[in-house]
């Protein structure tokens, strides 16, 4: 099949040539790279610009900002290959990623998410290791190669994702209506239409993205909104909602950690003085959900 790499970036002068990097030396070389700069303010183009020359075919769009949605879907529209492949301007792929989505739809029908994987690293902050942390701790329960996806254990990020061209398009792309949790909802629609979604432990790209609490818990917010909006594009999608509030004392714990001043603590990496790594990602994991689902209007 031929490939073409599709890439949405918003201001990622400072990040997108690592990406360029990783497509260079790749095992698979053989594709069509589409660039949508979405609106950028920085020097995003020119730095694209110094790669042109080291790939075979590249096509850079420059359009007002419109979102990851409407950027990936221009991109796709002007795509030649039969299989798309995306990756997010913040990620560095393994040197067999272009390969694996390639050896994938070679075998299999459907559309496929790749490993977002983060590395735990001693230079970096505690909370950018608890996100770490917490991905590998996401995506342990897939098992190793290839995993067939349902409704119940849906995972699916457009960072690291591949479908043909035919299939994209029978979808619709990504719904250009939302601008955050769109990859999920890719995924959903295609299990509705019957088309499998794969998870693929094993085609790992490097996120590199520099959080804070504070940051993290207003993406988390941010994401939340999305879904809210998804439920009134699909009510049919809608589950019965569970009773998570009866336990009183869970109610009490979320309450007393929904306060400002705590992501802006766990921040200044005071905890990591004090408290294991164990007792300290327990300790954001409850500071995170107090502020980011129950009770995301405490203004932080």
């Amino acid at each position: 099949m031929t490939i073409s790499i599709i890439i949405a970036t918003f201001n990622g002068a400072g990040k997108i040539s690592n990406l360029l990097e990783g497509l260079l030396h790749q095992s698979t070389t053989e594709f069509e790279l589409i660039i949508v700069v979405d609106g950028s303010t920085d020097n995003t183009p020119e730095v694209i610009e110094q790669y042109k020359n080291y790939f075979h075919r590249v096509k850079l769009i420059i359009q007002e900002n419109g979102g990851r949605s409407v950027s990936r879907n221009k991109g796709a529209m002007g795509a030649t290959g039969e299989l798309l492949i995306f990756y997010d301007d913040d990620m560095i792929p393994a040197n067999d990623s272009v390969k694996r989505h390639l050896d994938f739809h070679n075998h299999y029908n459907g559309i496929i998410s790749g490993n977002p994987i983060e590395l735990e690293d001693s230079s970096k902050t505690d909370i950018q290791n608890y996100k770490a942390w917490l991905t590998k701790k996401w995506t342990r329960k897939y098992i190793a190669e290839i995993t067939q996806l349902s409704r119940e254990n849906l995972f699916f990020t457009a960072a690291n994702s591949s479908a043909r061209r035919e299939t994209f398009m029978l979808l619709g792309g990504f719904d250009e209506r939302i601008t955050d949790a769109e990859d999920f909802d890719l995924a959903y629609r295609a299990l509705t239409a019957n088309i499998p979604v794969y998870f693929d432990r094993d085609n790992k790209s490097v996120h590199q993205e520099y959080i804070t609490c504070v940051s993290y818990i207003l993406r988390l917010r941010a994401y939340g909104t999305a879904h809210n909006k998804l439920k009134l594009f699909y009510p049919e999608r809608i589950s019965p909602v569970k009773n998570n509030e009866s336990n009183f004392l869970k109610r009490v714990l979320y309450r007393v950690f929904a306060f400002s001043f705590w992501p802006r603590f766990i921040d200044r990496q005071i905890v990591q003085k004090f408290l294991p790594k164990i007792v300290r990602f327990k300790f954001y994991d409850v500071v995170i959900e107090s502020l980011a689902s129950r009770h995301p209007s405490v203004k932080i």
